[in-house]
């Protein structure tokens, strides 16, 4: 066979390799997309139409227009994204980031509701997390391992808040995309999906430690440092940005973390927090919201897991994973409230990808019937979000 033909077939099987791993990602995604909108529809006719519980904190007025089903999804921090994006920051709302804002201030340029253009824009970014996740997935895991991961993706009880207008759905899929690219080396395109990353919540910062760890792996295997590798900047640049944003409105580089007092937040040990939480669910407190008794569920099965891909050999991760996991988890953490000791942790978990790798790597046995409660939680869950039950 001459050079020609050898390069020709090396190339083609390169390319078919590829080819196979975007189709069985597709095929992952879509199908695991599909069993979380199943339940979510299930949500909608099984206990939908239940009497809802009176609306509360803040309304936005354009809210009212919304067609029913969008209407239904739109509930507590929704109000507030999609009021901002059509009417501007103030130093209350100054907290939520820029990003989800921006993208659905340019939908609703297309003629649509700023309502609808979230609900629009927050559903389509869902159902691309499912495919770059199992397309990130395959690059360190099996098949199977990575069907199940997207499995538990898909029933996690909080992951209704994917199809409303919150900022997991996209904050997902660009630090996905971000991991992806560091994986493959892309570090100029980690680098910005980092910083869009960090646009879109304060964890996102995050990723900037865990850039700086592949850059030394990297180093170790090559022996070598590439300029590439200051694309790592790209998430400080962001932030210092938004920053300056805030200065220029009102005077203050770190107004976003100021206003953090209104909303109750303040700083408390991850210890003290969680015994607080579960000091709450044993006293049994009648007007308990329900988001207080999943927070503590919740952050347990992430420490659990977090643990377990941390210092038990058959459940490891690459550190990329792994430090991630334990960034994402601990930091919200100190963040701490009268009211809600583990304020909104049990949507924070969502995003906390070892999670997902630590379930996949069980027994099916155990998989499998985690799996059905987790099911059973996300139907009952959507139905109580939707019903303006406070779940994080």
């Amino acid at each position: 066979m001459s050079n020609g033909n050898m390069l020709v077939n090396f190339v083609s099987r390169i390319v078919s390799f590829t080819m196979i791993k975007d189709v069985t990602a597709i095929r992952i995604g879509f199908v695991t997309f599909g069993l979380h909108t199943a339940i979510i529809l299930a949500a909608l006719f099984l206990i939908g139409d239940l009497p809802s519980r009176e609306a509360a904190g803040f309304i936005n007025p354009s809210a009212a227009g919304a067609p029913p089903l969008v209407e239904k999804f739109i509930k507590w921090d929704a109000h507030w994204y999609t009021y901002i994006a059509e009417h501007g920051y103030n130093l209350q709302s100054i907290v939520f980031f820029p990003l989800i804002l921006l993208l659905i201030k340019l939908l609703a340029g297309f003629g649509l509701s700023y309502v609808t253009a979230g609900f629009i824009l927050c559903n389509l970014f869902t159902f691309i997390s499912f495919y770059l996740m199992a397309k990130t997935f395959l690059l360190n895991f099996p098949e199977i391992e990575v069907k199940k991961a997207l499995i538990a993706y898909a029933l996690l009880p909080t992951s209704f808040f994917l199809n409303s207008v919150y900022t997991e759905s996209i904050f997902i899929v660009f630090a996905l995309a971000s991991l992806y690219c560091l994986r493959t080396r892309s570090w100029w395109s980690a680098g910005l999906f980092a910083a869009l990353t960090a646009l879109c919540r304060n964890l996102g910062i995050l990723l900037v430690p865990v850039i700086l760890w592949e850059c030394i792996v990297y180093y170790r295997q090559k022996r070598k440092v590439t300029i590439n590798m200051i694309a790592v900047l790209l998430p400080l640049i962001a932030l210092s940005g938004f920053c300056l944003y805030n200065y220029l409105l009102f005077a203050d580089p770190l107004a976003f973390v100021h206003s953090q007092q209104a909303w109750g937040r303040r700083f408390g040990l991850p210890w003290d927090n969680f015994w607080n939480n579960v000091n709450l669910v044993v006293a049994g407190v009648p007007s308990l919201e329900v988001g207080v008794y999943l927070d503590a569920v919740l952050v347990a099965l992430a420490f659990i897991a977090l643990l377990a891909v941390t210092v038990i050999p058959a459940f490891r991760l690459p550190w990329t994973y792994t430090l991630l996991g334990w960034f994402w988890f601990f930091v919200p953490m100190f963040s701490t409230s009268p009211i809600y000791p583990l304020y909104s942790m049990a949507r924070f978990v969502l995003v906390i990808l070892p999670v997902y790798l630590f379930l996949a790597k069980l027994p099916d046995a155990v998989f499998y019937c985690l799996i059905t409660m987790s099911a059973v939680g996300l139907l009952v869950c959507t139905g109580l979000f939707i019903n303006w039950a406070w779940l994080g």
